[in-house]
């Protein structure tokens, strides 16, 4: 009997603890619900711009341009022979300029995709190299193994590689991602070490200078530049003004 009873009593905490859990899940998706289409009404009220937007704090600033004069305006940065996802019809295009080497650059990386995976049919997703050797030597190299994947239709694919294993980078570890991913390795290796894409890199990187790009990540949302690793919602408060105003 007592055994009976001890069983309806843990079975009874069990279910309240069940219930805190689920008023907290549903309290904080009502906060996060609520932060978005704030935003979104600040946006669309013209409160705010998506120029007013700079996350200095999740930013890296690369030193030898952090004096450099930053211009205003609508920069056209979309390219077609670059990495992307979703349809150039899009309404909302989103040009990333970002750095392998570049923590935060890593963190909004799971932002993008869940971001592109979210809205296929509204979004664009376009990423160019930025790569800030000054603090990142290995970061050149790290782009061009990207391009490298992406001859061989497996950017994204090696682009995560690259981010999941950000603190030990070398021109073996490129191989060794390009062995797991079962790619075609004597035509990456080949790639990789004729230096097919460097030019490629470097026009990436001065069309990131043209546009202001001062650090990584800085994103173009239809050519609006925002500096630094943009939070979820704030992403999603942006696609969802720029749609409303379509």
């Amino acid at each position: 009997m007592e055994a009976i009873e001890s069983d309806v009593h843990i079975n009874r905490r069990r279910s309240w603890i069940a219930t805190i859990v689920t008023v907290i899940v549903l309290i904080l998706l009502s906060m996060f619900v609520w932060r978005v289409l704030h935003y979104v009404q600040l946006i669309r009220s013209g409160e705010i711009s998506v120029s007013d937007y700079d996350f200095a704090q999740s930013f890296t600033t690369s030193t030898a341009l952090a004096s450099a004069p930053i211009a205003d305006g609508v920069f056209d940065v979309v390219t077609t022979d670059d990495p992307s996802i979703g349809s150039p019809n899009a309404p909302v295009t989103i040009v990333e300029f970002a750095d392998f080497g570049c923590p935060y650059s890593k963190e909004v990386s799971f932002v993008m995709r869940e971001l592109a995976a979210k809205y296929p049919d509204e979004v664009y997703y376009v990423y160019r190299d930025f790569p800030l050797t000054e603090i990142h030597p290995i970061a050149q190299m790290a782009s061009e193994a990207g391009e490298c994947a992406d001859d061989q239709g497996r950017f994204w694919e090696f682009h995560d590689k690259i981010y999941q294993n950000q603190l030990s980078l070398d021109e073996d570890s490129f191989v060794q991602f390009a062995q797991q991913l079962n790619m075609n390795v004597d035509q990456f290796e080949s790639c990789l070490d004729s230096g097919r894409h460097t030019d490629e890199v470097l026009e990436d990187y001065a069309a990131g200078l043209e546009a202001s790009v001062r650090g990584t990540p800085t994103f173009f949302f239809n050519g609006n530049r925002v500096a630094g690793s943009v939070p979820a919602e704030i992403m999603e408060a942006l696609v969802e003004s720029i749609l409303a105003a379509q």
